[in-house]
């Protein structure tokens, strides 16, 4: 199978057929993909997100940390700010860059958020769709 975004979008949706019970927790939420301008989609909750190039899934994370102090359960905005800077360039570019480890590596972010009693099922989905998809820079989960 290919890691696209397309392939992203219909594993995820897969796994919510099979493990989500919307008559208990409600519809579950989709995919975003951020601009690097506004706040990154799902900031203040947890939940997975995907490093794209190209069109390509190269990595999916779980960011499902308690966050910080002024931030708590913020995991997704937690976990992301390792990856992201503000774009010194800005007046004619983006508010935010991918920072200098990653900004070759990758174009683009997508994120998917949980409300804080659901975002244990975040951890499930990262490993299900790093075994569907074979993200290029996950290392570990793979078959």
């Amino acid at each position: 199978m290919m890691n696209t975004i397309d392939n992203l979008l219909k594993e995820t949706n897969k796994f919510f057929r099979n493990y989500w019970c919307p008559k208990d927790i409600g519809n579950p939420s989709r995919w975003k993909l951020w601009d690097f301008n506004n706040s990154i989609p799902y900031h203040d909750k947890g939940g997975c997100y995907a490093l794209i190039k190209g069109g390509v899934v190269i990595y999916i994370g779980v960011a499902i940390s308690k966050g910080t102090e002024n931030y708590k359960n913020h995991g997704i905005g937690t976990r992301l700010h390792s990856y992201i800077r503000l774009n010194k360039n800005h007046g004619n570019s983006n508010k935010y860059c991918l920072a200098d480890d990653w900004k070759d590596a990758a174009d683009g972010i997508m994120t998917i958020g949980f409300e804080q009693e659901d975002s244990p099922l975040a951890a499930a989905l990262e490993i299900y769709l790093i075994r569907k998809l074979q993200p290029s820079k996950n290392v570990q989960h793979k078959e």
